[in-house]
């Protein structure tokens, strides 16, 4: 029998998006896959919607929490996750229809791998260059550049129930959940193929949390304080990742100057 795959979705006022989500996952051609929707507060129907497809998706559960952000909902998620392997989806992007199907049979092949990636298109799906090819992000890797688009993200679950989302942190906080398990000696790959549609803005600049350059740019350097503090690197590597971090701030900054400067 297929492993069981549990896909966790945080979401808070998704009523424009939220049905089109889990529609990506009913139409995976993978097909031994529970849906776990945490209700993140939403104010406007999102609930509404979520209630009525219930009624009609048997393998579909909705949690309801105050609106505590996605971390938290993740997590509960998590908690509540039968799956061995757990796969993240945020309620305004959307899986194409291989994607489970292709990273669990990498995973079944390749068993020493703990975390799992894929390419992601923005907006309309693009296909560009794409090999099918299996790439390592080793710690190093990782410490320059998240590397993983957290619903591109497939990981087995005995991995997050030792390392888990911190609540406690509003900015870059996926990012310093995979910088902790590369960094525990965890084996992190991504394949080379686009598998997740997110949804149609900027990667940075344009709006939500990504919008809030500096605020993310911190929320990095915190991370690589964090794993300095824990002797994960040494002085001169945290010293290294963060001027590095810096410049990719002050030129994320001067990109998107000129592109307001076009507007």
């Amino acid at each position: 029998m297929l492993p069981l795959v549990s896909a966790i979705i945080p979401a808070y006022n998704a009523e424009k998006t939220i049905e089109d989500c889990i529609n990506s996952i009913i139409n995976q051609t993978y097909n031994n896959i529970e849906i776990i929707v945490v209700n993140d507060g939403s104010t406007d129907s999102t609930i509404n919607i979520l209630n009525r497809l219930t009624t009609k998706i048997k393998n579909l559960t909705i949690f309801t929490i105050s609106n505590s952000g996605p971390s938290k909902a993740r997590n509960l998620g998590i908690q509540h996750a039968h799956g061995e392997y757990i796969a993240f989806l945020d309620s305004d992007d959307k899986w194409l229809p291989d994607k489970i199907n292709m990273q669990v049979n990498y995973l079944i092949n390749n068993p020493s791998i703990a975390v799992l990636g894929c390419k992601a298109s923005i907006g309309k799906f693009i296909k560009l260059n794409d090999n099918k090819k299996l790439i390592k992000i080793s710690p190093l890797k990782m410490l320059l550049k998240n590397h993983y688009s957290t619903p591109c993200v497939i990981i087995k679950k005995e991995v997050l129930e030792k390392y888990q989302f911190n609540i406690a942190r509003k900015y870059a906080e996926d990012y310093l959940l995979w910088l902790t398990i590369a960094f525990n000696n965890y084996k992190c790959y991504t394949l080379n193929q686009t598998l997740v549609e997110l949804a149609d803005k900027q990667i940075f600049g344009e709006s939500g949390l990504s919008s809030k350059l500096w605020e993310m740019e911190k929320g990095e350097l915190f991370n690589f304080q964090q794993l300095f503090k824990e002797k994960k690197i040494s002085l001169m590597v945290f010293y290294f990742a963060s001027l590095f971090s810096l410049i990719k701030y002050f030129r994320r900054v001067l990109i998107c100057k000129v592109r307001k400067s076009k507007q």
